[in-house]
Formats: C-alpha cells, structure tokens, sequence
C-alpha cells in the first residue's frame, strides 16, 4: 500500500510538472516567434498576449502519454505488482486530465491571458540595413531614400525606394521531419481529447480509458531489459507508435473507412476507443501466456 500511495504520489507530481513545463516551452516557442518578426509594426507588438488555456490545451496530450510512461517506468523500479500498476495508473491518470479539463473550462470563463511588456514600436533606425537594402532616412517612410545592396555588383543609390516591410530573422533553421510529425500529432491528439471532453464526462472517460488501456497493455517494453534508462527508451518509442496510430485512427476519411466495416454493430464513434481495447487485450493475453511459458520453463 505505502509504493502504491507514492505511485499515485509520483503520477499527480508528473502530469502537473510536464503541464507547467508544457505550458512555459509553448510560450517561449510563440513569444520567440513574435520576436524573430522584425521590424514590429507600430503599435501592434506593444503587448505580447499568450492564451493559458490554449497552452494547457496542447499540453493535456503530452502529460497524458508521459504521465503514464513515467508511471509504468517508477513501477517497474519499486516492484509493484503489474496488475495494482496498471488499476492505479489508468484511474488516476484519468481523473487528472479529466480535472485538467474541467480547469479549462474555468479558465475560459474567467478569460484569463499572460501579458508581456513588448519591444518599442520603431526599432529600424536610419542607417538599418536588411533585405539587402540599407536605409539612409527613416525606414518606415515609404520615399525614404536607401543603397540597394546586391550580391557581386556596385551599390545603387536610390533617392526614393520601398518602406520597410517585415522580414523573419534567420536565427536558428526549422525543426526537421521528425519533430515536426511529432508536434502535428500531439496537436491532432489535443483537438481528439477535447471533442470527447465536450462530449460528456463519460464519453471522455470511455476514450481516455481505452487509450490508458492501450498504452499500459506495453508494460513488457518497460521491462524488456535491466537498464532503466533503455526501457525508459523503448517505451518512448512504442508510445510514439501509438500517438501516430491513435492519430491515423481519428483521420476523418480512415473513421469512414471503419465505420462502413463496423455497419449498425455499434455505434461508430466507439471505433477507435474498441480498437484500442481489442489490441490492449491482445497485447495483455500474449504478455500474459509469455509469462506462463516462462515460469513452466524456469520450473521444469
């Protein structure tokens, strides 16, 4: 009782900690993105305002999958029994999104927004040079005069050119391929997650349940070898896997597709959670006979 009472310990510090880390990465990552905007137009950067409940939004999804992830991993290490694991874990983690989203919900109501101080409203001075122009008056004067900059030619001056418009400085290259997939699904999860919340308590505990369910049901690669760390590992990768099923599922034209095979079985929406209750089922006989055939092999 005591390692299941720091499990549900373990699991409560988990999900808040990656939905506050959550929460402060996406802010940086859309601040960061105003800021690379230069020159700010007068008078519209003077305020960067970030929408909390969007940030905890996107955040819910990753604290789900890592919150369980990390779960599975502290239960592995403290020994605790796999079946009271797996109960505790799938309870508990839907109960706090299940309150993150009611939080949500609080926080629309009350419409609460972070507000930072912005950069003043003319940054360009005379002199600034960009877009390969260099401006000798005010930039934000559309005659100002400027020297044309081109790469392997003389400059050119002109008495009256362009004003300055808005250019992305060049500060760091964009996220690769990977990365990129990563973020797309996590931000189809979160649009997922909050179309069963809206749809009632229960529907949302039905879905959130089955997904729980599904990724618990990987256990076996938590435990695949002696190192922590590797297991650490290969659960990240298999919960990856499921992130992308989980969003091919949900894709509008593949939930046609099955809901066509389903026929007036059962109701579609039920596709994706009973898919991933079948295959946790599968996964959780197959670990279950694996175990069996082992213990008569250590036996015999």
């Amino acid at each position: 009782m005591k390692n299941l009472a720091k499990l549900i310990l373990f699991l409560g510090l988990s999900f808040i900690g990656i939905l506050v880390l959550g929460v402060l990465l996406a802010l940086l990552s859309d601040w960061a993105s105003t800021a690379l905007i230069f020159p700010p137009e007068r008078g519209i950067f003077e305020v960067f305002n970030g929408n909390l409940t969007a940030y905890l939004r996107s955040s819910i999804p990753v604290a789900f999958y890592l919150t369980i992830l990390l779960g599975l991993n502290y239960a592995v290490i403290r020994r605790i029994l796999y079946p009271a694991a797996f109960a505790v874990i799938l309870l508990v983690i839907i109960a706090l999104s299940g309150a993150a989203y009611l939080s949500l919900e609080t926080l629309n109501r009350t419409g609460f927004t972070i507000t930072l101080k912005g950069p003043p409203a003319e940054l360009a001075k005379p002199g600034f040079i960009g877009n390969q122009r260099v401006f000798l008056e005010n930039p934000y004067n559309p005659d100002a005069a400027m020297v044309i900059v081109s790469p392997g030619q003389s400059l050119q001056y002109q008495s009256q050119g362009s004003s300055l418009t808005q250019t992305r400085l060049p500060f760091f290259a964009e996220q690769g391929r990977f990365f990129s997939t990563i973020d797309r699904d996590i931000s189809h999860s979160s649009r997922v997650f909050s179309a069963w919340f809206n749809s009632g308590l229960v529907s949302y505990g039905v879905y959130a349940g089955s997904l729980a369910a599904f990724l618990l049901s990987l256990a076996c690669l938590v435990n695949i070898s002696f190192w922590s760390l590797a297991n650490l590992f290969f659960g990240a990768l298999a919960f990856r896997g499921v992130l992308a099923l989980e969003n091919f599922l949900n894709q509008p034209h593949i939930h046609q597709i099955l809901a066509s095979f389903a026929g007036n079985f059962f109701n579609e929406r039920l596709i994706s959670p009973l898919i991933f209750c079948t295959l946790s089922i599968l996964i959780l006989l197959y670990s279950g006979l694996v175990y069996l055939a082992r213990g008569r092999i250590s036996d015999g």
